[in-house]
Parts: C-alpha cells; sequence; structure tokens
C-alpha cells in the first residue's frame, strides 16, 4: 500500500442508475443460467444472505497493550438502518449478549427515516457492556432528520445509556482506554483535529492508552493515521451489499472501496481497520454474498497475528 492513498473521490449513484446496474449486473452474470431455479433462485439466495446474520470473531494482539485491557472485548454493531431490518431486536441482542462484551460501539446509520425514532429503543435499550456503550453517526443519521429532530435522537440514545461522540472523545481510566469518535465524514462533519483535541493533553502514564477510533467511513483515515490509532472501526459499505461471485461489488462509496478495501480487517497507513459489513441495508432490502455481522474484538498482550473465525 502507499503511504497516502490518492483522494480519489467516492462513486455517487443514484436510485435509477442502482437498480439499472443491479439488473444488467445480474442479467448478464453467469449465475443466473447455472441456477436450477434462475432468478427465484437468486432471490432466495439472497434472501437467505440478508437475514443470516453472523459472528466475527477476532483476537488481536499489541505490544503494548495495557493491562487492564486483557482479554477484553469490543463488539461492533454498524449501518442497522432500521426503516428496512428485518432482522429482530432479539437476535441481535442473543448474539451481542452472548458474548457479554466489555465495550459496546455502533458505527453510524442506525436509522434511514424519522420514523425510524420509535424503533431505536427496541433495538437499542436491552444491549449492555461492562464499561459503556458508544455510538458515532452515519450520513442517514444525519440525513433525514431536521436539526430538532436530530437532538431529541441524540437525547433518546443517551436515555437509554449510548454516548454519542461528535468529534469529541471519551477516557475511560479504568481501562486505560480512549475511545475517539469523529464525526461522519460522508455528510463532512468530520473533524479529526477536534476529535482528537482532549487525547493530546492527557497525562502519559508508563503504558500509552490504547486509542479505539471510531468513525462511520473510512475517508477520515489519512487524517487519522496522522494522529495514530490502535484500532479504526468503521463501516458504511455494507461490505458491497450486492456481489456476484467472483465479481467485486456495485457499490462502495469510499475511496478505499474504490481500491478494493470495503470490508473486514486491514492494516493502512499504519493503522489497524475493520470495516464492518454492517446489519442492514440501504436502497434495496437485500444482500447477496454479502452476510449482515456483529464483530467482536478480543484484545491481547502479544506479537502473533491476528486470528479470525465465523460463526
Amino acid at each position: 500500500m502507499p503511504e497516502k492513498l490518492p483522494p480519489l473521490h467516492s462513486k455517487k449513484i443514484s436510485r435509477r442508475t442502482f437498480f439499472s446496474g443491479i439488473g444488467s449486473f445480474i442479467a448478464s452474470h453467469w449465475l443466473l443460467s447455472t441456477l436450477p431455479l434462475g432468478s427465484a433462485g437468486v432471490l432466495l439466495w439472497a434472501e437467505h444472505d440478508t437475514l443470516a446474520l453472523k459472528r466475527e470473531s477476532w483476537d488481536l494482539y499489541y505490544h503494548n497493550l495495557p493491562a487492564a485491557l486483557e482479554g477484553k472485548t469490543i463488539c461492533q454493531l454498524s449501518d442497522l438502518h432500521l426503516e428496512t431490518l428485518r432482522i429482530t431486536p432479539e437476535e441481535i441482542n442473543k448474539v451481542v449478549l452472548a458474548q457479554k462484551p466489555d465495550l459496546l460501539v455502533i458505527t453510524g446509520d442506525i436509522i434511514s427515516s424519522s420514523k425510524d425514532l420509535d424503533k431505536v429503543d427496541s433495538y437499542l435499550g436491552k444491549l449492555s457492556a461492562t464499561y459503556g456503550k458508544f455510538v458515532v453517526m452515519g450520513n442517514n443519521d444525519y440525513s433525514h432528520l431536521s436539526r430538532t429532530l436530530f437532538k431529541r435522537y441524540l437525547l433518546q440514545l443517551q436515555n437509554i445509556g449510548w454516548t454519542p461522540l461528535l468529534n469529541e472523545a471519551s477516557f475511560l481510566a479504568n481501562l486505560n482506554l480512549w475511545v475517539i469518535g469523529v464525526d461522519d465524514p460522508a455528510t463532512r462533519h468530520d473533524n479529526v483535529d477536534k476529535a482528537y483535541q482532549k487525547v493530546g493533553l492527557s497525562p502519559s502514564p508508563p503504558t500509552p492508552p490504547f486509542r479505539l477510533v471510531l468513525t462511520h467511513s473510512t475517508d477520515c483515515l489519512d487524517d487519522v493515521a496522522d494522529y495514530g490509532a490502535d484500532l479504526l472501526l468503521a463501516g458504511h459499505t455494507h461490505g458491497g451489499q450486492i456481489r456476484l461471485l467472483g465479481l467485486p461489488p456495485l457499490i462502495t462509496n469510499t475511496y478505499l472501496g474504490d481500491e478494493g478495501i470495503y470490508e473486514g480487517y486491514h492494516i493502512i497507513n499504519g493503522v489497524p481497520l475493520y470495516i464492518s459489513r454492517g446489519i442492514g441495508e440501504s436502497i434495496i432490502s437485500l444482500r447477496f454474498n454479502v452476510p449482515p455481522e456483529i464483530a467482536f474484538f478480543t484484545l491481547h498482550k502479544g506479537d502473533s497475528p491476528p486470528k479470525h473465525k465465523t460463526s
């Protein structure tokens, strides 16, 4: 990877172009002619992939991990898009709470319309984590609410125990951990300098604090790399959402996505980065070959490479 990737523009695709692209993409692909049920088979496959919530578990190793973080687990949710989500609150609760996470984070796009405010409590109210719950905003969180409703939305999240981080950071002294929230880059709300402002002013203990950075889109990565991060969690791409076998996704909507980096774990410009496929969908309420996910990251002291399993 180059030290800094070129600042390419994300692809802007209209609803009409999206559906046209999906139609021609599927119609021209060999997969339809090989499935016994043709297009009906594709739809059944897509229906399965849309609802098949996966648990992605990662063991991550750090040479200078603070002792208090040894064995601690961070759970990441992303891109719920509650307007069209068909995975139930009970299913999400079951996956999350079974792992008893120490920290719970959401990397944006909880809602897709103002009507979703009525669903927030049922999906997020019963989730719990030992050391706190943190959330950053995504483009859809901003795009469908007036300023007044947005303030109500933030208060609603706070009332059920979530801490919104809008270009700000929270220090958890008992874990020697900074949780740094970079506001949504896709709607130009990101301000990495402001998000790190408190981090630079804190006294340095013998072991440097772990810096966990949350953001919706990876388009702020260059600025985050300038400050440094031990783990950057993002979403926004949905892993492509529609991906036929052997072909790249039609949409990724980030400059890293344009470079072929749109899901999973990577180290870029010295920053360990994880891009979630998310849970919900946007524009079209189906996934294909890109199942929804909830990710868990367990931290360890050591020099081993990351270990991963899916269940």
